[in-house]
């Protein structure tokens, strides 16, 4: 039985092997690997309208999402990759093109955001706690900006006690 194979997919995915990645200095800001339909080509021609509109190469995060889209009619996701040292004296401007949601695990989404968004459940149930333990000397104030009970300062000695008079006052 002969089986029939899809030949041109696989002659361009031999062809740009060999010919390996682009040299083009601009392709510096774009990280590797590309998605598997993207060649060089397109990159280079949708950096080139990116940049003609921001030639500041860290606004590409903004810029290029649209010019990838004109060039090949393909919505792509771009990730901010910079890198920059603590003082400042070095920064790399770099991107990352992705096809969609390739690599993404079920529930990356969902992920530490919803934890991060107060409920209304959670302050009702907060509420209730905080009326349920404190009385109104234990409500916020300058003294006790937490409210609870034992968190405020214990009182101010007076000008002629010093600690050992407390301390020899209770023998």
């Amino acid at each position: 039985m002969l089986v029939a194979y899809n030949r041109e997919p696989m002659i361009k995915s031999l062809v740009r092997t060999l010919k390996g990645p682009s040299r083009d200095p601009r392709m510096a800001l774009i990280s590797r690997p590309l998605p598997r339909n993207l060649l060089d080509e397109q990159v280079l021609a949708a950096l080139e309208i990116a940049l003609s509109t921001d030639p500041n190469p860290d606004d590409l995060v903004e810029t290029l999402p649209a010019a990838l889209r004109q060039v090949t009619g393909h919505e792509y996701q771009v990730l901010d990759r910079a890198a920059s040292d603590v003082t400042g004296a070095f920064r790399r401007s770099q991107v990352m093109i992705r096809d969609g949601a390739v690599g993404l695990w079920p529930g990356y989404a969902a992920r530490a955001y919803p934890l991060l968004a107060p409920s209304p459940h959670t302050e009702r149930t907060r509420a209730a706690i905080a009326a349920a333990e404190g009385s109104a000397s234990d409500a916020p104030s300058p003294t006790n900006p937490v409210g609870k009970p034992g968190w405020a300062p214990p009182p101010a000695r007076g000008r002629g006690e010093s600690s050992e008079d407390v301390g020899s006052e209770t023998e």
